[in-house]
């Protein structure tokens, strides 16, 4: 299965907005299989952007989220606005290739443009 770059967003902003974050709820994300979300939600769990508890699937037992990290956090907060996902994605559609870094890094890049403006025009 492919990195899916907007499942991984949705699943993060998913867990923020759950003020209790017990159970990730697969539902919750919508146009996506469960097998999709359960698998970028391992991955976000081997990156370290979310501490969980790993369900074991062979008696179907759900999601136990604990919380977002840190990292989880100011990788979220960098991708939050929409127009910058959408700025962040086709400059990594350009490329060709992207990373979880390189996401972050573009964000980053963006947002320090959009701050050094305001510093200009103040």
């Amino acid at each position: 299965m492919r990195r899916d770059s907007d499942l991984i967003r949705s699943i993060l902003l998913a867990v923020e907005e759950d003020a209790h974050c017990e159970v990730l709820r697969l539902a919750a994300i919508e146009g996506y299989a469960d097998e999709a979300v359960h698998f970028h939600t391992r991955l976000l769990v081997e990156k370290g952007f979310l501490r969980t508890y790993l369900p074991d699937r062979t008696v179907g037992q759900p999601w136990v989220c604990v919380r977002l990290t840190w990292e989880g956090y100011d990788f979220l907060d960098a991708i939050r606005d929409p127009a910058v996902w959408r700025s962040v994605k086709r400059a990594a559609g350009k490329v060709g290739s992207w990373s979880l870094a390189t996401l972050a890094g573009i964000a980053k890049a963006m947002i320090l443009v959009k701050v050094e403006a305001l510093a200009v025009a103040a």
